[in-house]
């Protein structure tokens, strides 16, 4: 995941044109079980479950597609008077898995309660000022600024419309394994831990053939290499994300797939720059040159990721291509470490890392090694997310470097840059402890524009890329790309970078295959 609480997940939406089936039951095996049931407050492994169970306005497209969106609960929506107001109108005979029909009121009461709620994801929606049901069918949300809201509506957290008869019953309600969503699936049944069951709804406003899944497992895996035994054997379709030392094996099966595609999460070494020696920029640049991009992509990763281009990965629209990268260079490093004046004495780093992460470690190892013929002693500190998290967030407790692999909540780059940069008290993700007055004001004017003039953002957030370049407050490893195995009789894979989900009512399994 964006290491927001677990691990890397890939993003990936996989979606078809339905052809003939036999299955009617589809499995997939994760590490993750639901931790937040509520559609509001969800805000780490749940999309699996949120986008089958639950729909926002809009879905976003994968890049190159002819457009941007495809419509969900929302059919058609414009802008006006510079991008403050948006106008949504509403699919007509829509019904909550409760029975109560979707209306305006009920989109704005769901959204009004996320916002209100202040878990999870509701900052995306920062910018609204208000939001109006005129009649049944048409939704209007004001904002204070130019902002996004398509965007905004289409993210994979925090704007799911949902049942207010059904909400009313609170968080707790939710957290038994219950739903209030539109989507394609409801939940059956929830096995803390194990497994959790989603079964068509019958009343889906899509409609429903005998080629759609009917029944979805999502089974709780938390070894990796168990999720790959359970694929060999056929006791799961689907395996998401595939270790990077099982795909050749997988490749070699007849009977299994590997889908690799672009992607929107990579993979940084945060460097603290509140703390000594890093807070040293000199001493920070020495690092950067330190780690070795190309084995970590060709080898730790066996190919299924690229050296990173900087903080944004290069799917994402905003990213600057004329960025300068680091390379691998041991003897400019050692002209930096010299330039810096840190003594030999003082050039000793901790690195904190997930330690069931396989790449993390190995990733580590290679640094550890290079840094170690500099004279620099690299600690290594592997954990569990959430220790290593919560240490991360003060100063005190802080490693020298964090590993980090970032996903954004909606299709913006502003995500990295604010999420991971812009100054923060408390802590929560700047886990560099990088504040520079310039690119928070060079951030912020990136996000005012957005909404209304999406070249002058584009060229604010290449600015603040050249910034974040010169003040070296990571070591940007590497973009990742998707990596999911399958059975070969489910059809239909197409990679989304904006979605960390399967939508299973878009996939089919064809006849057996040899």
């Amino acid at each position: 995941m964006r290491e927001r609480l677990l691990v890397l997940f890939s993003a990936l939406l996989l979606v078809a044109t339905p052809a003939g089936a036999t299955g009617r039951t589809v499995v997939q095996a994760g590490a993750g079980d639901i931790k937040d049931w509520d559609p509001a407050i969800a805000f780490s492994l749940e999309v699996p479950m949120l986008v089958n169970v639950y729909e926002p306005l809009l879905w976003y497209n994968p890049p190159g597609s002819a457009e941007p969106f495809t419509p969900a609960l929302a059919t058609s929506w414009s802008s006006s008077e510079g991008g403050t107001v948006w106008t949504f109108k509403l699919r007509p005979g829509v019904r909550f898995h409760d029975g109560t029909p979707l209306t305006a009121d009920a989109a704005k009461r769901s959204l009004e309660r996320t916002i209100a709620l202040k878990q999870g994801a509701f900052y995306i929606w920062d910018p609204v000022a208000a939001i109006e049901a005129p009649d049944d069918g048409t939704l209007v949300i004001r904002t204070t600024r130019p902002a996004p809201i398509d965007l905004i509506a289409s993210s994979q957290y925090g704007a799911y419309i949902y049942s207010l008869a059904a909400a009313a019953q609170g968080t707790d309600w939710f957290n038994q394994g219950h739903d209030a969503g539109t989507g394609p699936y409801r939940v059956r049944q929830w096995d803390r831990g194990q497994q959790t069951v989603l079964e068509r709804f019958p009343d889906y406003w899509g409609g429903w053939q005998d080629r759609n899944f009917s029944r979805v497992i999502l089974k709780t895996v938390l070894e990796s290499a168990t999720q790959i035994q359970l694929l060999r054997t056929g006791d799961a379709d689907i395996v998401a994300p595939v270790p990077a030392d099982a795909i050749l094996g997988l490749t070699r099966n007849p009977k299994i797939r590997v889908a690799q595609a672009p992607s929107w999460n990579n993979t940084q070494f945060l460097i603290n720059t509140a703390k000594p020696p890093t807070d040293n920029l000199a001493f920070r640049q020495a690092l950067s040159h330190l780690w070795d991009y190309n084995t970590v992509a060709e080898t730790v990763y066996a190919g299924s990721a690229e050296p990173a281009a900087g903080p944004i990965p290069r799917s994402m629209w905003g990213h600057d291509d004329t960025i300068e990268t680091p390379r691998f260079d041991p003897a400019l490093a050692r002209q930096l470490l010299d330039q810096s004046g840190i003594p030999a004495e003082a050039r000793h780093l901790t690195l904190a890392y997930i330690g069931a992460d396989e790449e993390y470690k190995n990733a580590a190892l290679l640094f550890q090694q290079n840094a170690a013929r500099l004279g620099i002693t690299v600690e290594l500190l592997p954990g569990p997310w959430g220790t290593i998290w919560d240490k991360a967030k003060k100063l005190e407790t802080a490693p020298n470097l964090q590993s980090m692999t970032w996903w954004p909540t909606y299709a913006t780059p502003s995500d990295w840059l604010v999420g991971l940069f812009r100054t923060e008290q408390p802590t929560l993700f700047n886990l560099s402890h990088y504040s520079n007055p310039a690119f928070d004001a060079v951030v912020n004017e990136g996000v005012a524009l957005e909404g209304s003039d999406r070249p002058a953002a584009i060229a604010k957030y290449g600015e603040a890329q050249q910034i974040l370049m010169a003040d070296a407050p990571a070591i940007f490893a590497a973009d990742l790309r998707t990596r999911v195995g399958y059975r070969a009789d489910i059809q239909g894979l197409e990679a989304n970078p904006a979605y960390a989900a399967v939508f299973y009512y878009r996939l089919w399994r064809s006849a057996a295959t040899e």
